[in-house]
């Protein structure tokens, strides 16, 4: 059956021009793309349905095979092996010429353990009661330590003069033992003195013939420290009995020059345990029995390098400073050794210092942990004023501080950094002690340029180098 409607017949495709309605004409055909249908159509009307053609399934592998030994496809792909290896080797040799030719990064500097952080001094024979509980334990020693920001504890001449392994008679052996191991629990570095020269006649080491080659002359009781044999017997003492009690630092106050090459070689046998061997130590409290700035600043010339060439080890009794100087001095006194290149040694520490002082001590501790103060540069100001000391300590990339103390009692002063490279126009005031009162944090602004100090008063200005 056939119908015409709008010019199209339903039935089969064939060949004739459909008319449209704007005068053109498509063609009726049964190829793929458009196709009829004109079953039942509703309401008349035609349904047309639009196929997607034939979809693109690329090559056979047949055909693929036809151009795989065809002349110029090898010669693509064996043009492309080559240029990928051959660009892969590039990068790898650019990147091993970069490597080598890039400049050396300088190594971080660092002190020894020995050098960073202040030290305390402990009398095990005269413990103090800092936890309030009326009994004086190892514990004492420890909150001690932490609540002054101290991470070694000297204990003084800990070695027997008469047998070098063992502690010395002065000493109750159990509460050495006791303290030695309560400190080495906490992380605390144990500290004392090197062995002494020259040797007592009672000593196992005197009173063995085989080591009468470790003496100058054999007879004596001088330590040959240019003998081989003597440190190498000093670095297994050290290394083996004291390394398992928790001994690794020793302070020599031989000044001879052959034993201050042999602390270096000790030093170096003792890296396997952290030990070390270390000499400069000096008694600050003795130097300025009779103390004027002019001769304190001397002292600190004398006995500060930054260049780390020598470092000295200030021991220093505040409490004594303060009976010879007053206590507002000795208190810009132990301002100045926590902040110079060197390593303050504290001594005679009892409880009514300590509860007065442990906020002030702490504040100074901490700013000996960053970096400028540790290993920076350090140059003194030209002051105007006899009764000033003031400088500044340096390093690229890390906050400095500037340090000016008044020792004048009446005479206020101002103190110009701004002729120390590095040094900006302002810092921000850290620490200030005025009078024998501390007061530390972020306290205010100073212009760098114009520091005043009133009469015995210290400051501790904090900033960023302008390197």
């Amino acid at each position: 059956m056939s119908e015409e409607k709008n010019g199209l017949t339903h039935g089969s495709a064939n060949s004739e021009m459909a008319p449209q309605e704007d005068g053109t004409k498509v063609p009726l055909t049964d190829e793929p793309g458009v196709k009829f249908s004109s079953t039942n159509p509703p309401n008349g009307d035609a349904k047309i349905d639009i196929s997607s053609g034939p979809a693109f399934s690329g090559l056979t592998k047949e055909e693929l095979m036809k151009y795989a030994d065809d002349p110029f496809w090898v010669r693509v792909r064996w043009i492309l092996f080559i240029l990928f290896w051959v660009g892969w080797l590039a990068m790898l040799v650019m990147a091993i010429v970069i490597i080598i030719q890039a400049p050396r990064c300088a190594p971080k500097e660092n002190l020894e353990w020995v050098q960073e952080s202040a030290m305390l001094q402990y009398d095990i024979n005269h413990p103090v009661d800092i936890d309030g509980n009326a009994e004086e334990t190892p514990e004492d020693l420890l909150k001690m330590a932490a609540d002054l920001g101290v991470k070694t504890v000297y204990l003084e001449k800990l070695i027997s003069n008469y047998n070098f392994e063992n502690i010395n008679a002065v000493y109750d052996n159990a509460e050495a033992l006791a303290v030695l191991k309560a400190a080495e629990h906490a992380h605390v570095h144990i500290v004392t003195d090197f062995v002494p020269s020259p040797v007592l006649l009672n000593n196992t080491w005197r009173q063995n013939p085989n080591m009468s080659d470790f003496f100058n002359p054999p007879d004596s009781g001088n330590l040959d420290f240019s003998n081989q044999g003597l440190l190498d017997k000093l670095i297994e003492l050290f290394s083996t009995t004291w390394a398992s009690r928790g001994v690794l630092g020793y302070l020599s106050n031989i000044g001879e020059e052959t034993l201050l090459n042999a602390t270096a070689i000790i030093s170096k046998g003792l890296d396997d345990v952290d030990g070390a061997v270390v000499s400069g130590m000096t008694d600050v409290n003795h130097k300025i029995k009779d103390f004027t700035p002019e001769s304190y600043r001397e002292f600190l010339d004398n006995h500060i390098d930054s260049n780390r060439d020598s470092w000295s080890y200030f021991k220093f009794n505040p409490k004594l400073a303060e009976s010879d100087l007053g206590r507002s001095d000795a208190k810009l006194v132990t301002m100045t050794l926590f902040l110079v290149p060197g390593t303050p040694i504290l001594v005679g520490i009892e409880k009514d210092y300590f509860m007065a002082e442990k906020g002030f001590i702490k504040a100074l501790s901490e700013f000996r942990e960053k970096e400028s103060v540790q290993i920076g540069s350090m140059a003194f100001v030209n002051t105007t004023s006899d009764d000033v000391i003031a400088f500044a300590r340096v390093k690229k990339g890390t906050p400095g501080c500037a340090v000016a103390v008044n020792f004048h009692s009446t005479n206020s002063t101002e103190v110009d950094f701004s002729g120390i490279k590095g040094v900006p126009e302002k810092g921000d005031l850290h620490i200030r002690v005025t009078n024998g009162t501390f007061a530390s944090g972020e306290i205010g602004r100073k212009d760098l340029s114009k520091v005043v100090l009133n009469p015995h008063e210290g400051v501790v200005v904090l900033f960023v180098p302008n390197l």
